[in-house]
């Protein structure tokens, strides 16, 4: 990932996110307005977008990250505001963004961001590859690609809702229950690849995308759900609530959401055999 586009109506930030990326050797250019934005879309292929949220006239910047996403889908988004919007994070999460940062921030903070998603693409193949290693399947069948790719996409937007502050802790946790019930089914078809169907896995990739529905359905209304009696197979409510602190600060991404399951229902004796295992589940639930 090597060119960026920064969008920020403010000139100090702007100029100095943008002279900050130029010396990090990135590609860098900077428009003050939406219209400026998508008029350099047209004229250079950007890998990234770092935009402000609200912004005067009839498009602000995820309007503009909207009409750049529907030209290039693949574009990854990094979005800052200094205004809690009760609709922003809903929009955020429609466009498909990758990471939320409220103002005031240290530019280390949008460089961590944007070190996330560089690195997200490739974190995700590994990842595949350390759960396909844990279910003794190291190369996945081609037929859960597309099963994978709706999968991750769930993953970013809980990490999203989370970084926004556009869930309650309770309905997070609800969500993340009915996560996991998805995430169960995932790792038994990791486990036997071979027996997965087409079919099976269009199925799967349905629910993902059901959970997905669900989630901003919840976030646009700001319900508040309370889950019921937790049962010994669920995360405890005070070892949710670090993980989530733990998503907020940026010490979890998304990519690794992907591994929050597995490791947390791994028997302690296999996950401290392997240091990879026992460093994920440290920064996760310990």
């Amino acid at each position: 990932m090597k060119s960026i586009l920064v969008l920020e109506d403010d000139e100090n930030l702007r100029e100095l996110l943008v002279d900050v990326l130029d010396s990090l050797e990135y590609k860098v250019e900077g428009a003050s307005a939406p219209e400026v934005a998508i008029h350099l879309a047209h004229e250079i292929v950007f890998d990234a977008v770092i935009s402000d949220v609200r912004m005067a006239g009839p498009v602000d910047g995820l309007g503009a990250l909207e009409e750049l996403k529907r030209q290039r889908p693949s574009l990854r988004c990094i979005v800052m505001t200094g205004y809690a919007d009760e609709l922003a994070p809903l929009r955020a999460l429609q466009i498909s963004v990758d990471d939320y940062l409220y103002k005031p921030f240290d530019v280390k903070d949008v460089l961590a961001a944007l070190e996330r998603v560089k690195k997200s693409t490739q974190q995700n193949a590994w990842y595949r590859k350390l759960l396909g290693r844990i279910m003794g399947q190291p190369d996945p069948a081609h037929v859960l690609s597309e099963l994978q790719q709706v999968r991750e996409s769930c993953l970013r937007d809980f990490f999203v809702a989370v970084r926004s502050n556009f869930l309650y802790a309770e309905t997070a946790l609800d969500a993340w229950d009915r996560l996991e019930e998805l995430e169960l089914g995932y790792l038994q078809a990791m486990r036997t690849p071979t027996a997965l169907t087409a079919a099976s896995a269009r199925t799967a990739a349905d629910r993902y995308e059901a959970w997905k529905t669900r989630l901003s359905q919840r976030a646009s209304k700001q319900e508040l759900i309370m889950p019921g009696q937790r049962s010994v197979e669920k995360v405890e409510r005070s070892l949710f609530k670090r993980f989530l602190e733990r998503i907020k600060q940026g010490e979890i991404d998304a990519a690794e959401l992907g591994m929050a399951v597995s490791l947390r229902r791994m028997p302690e004796d296999r996950r401290a055999q392997d240091p990879e295992y026992q460093e994920l589940w440290q920064r996760m639930w310990s």
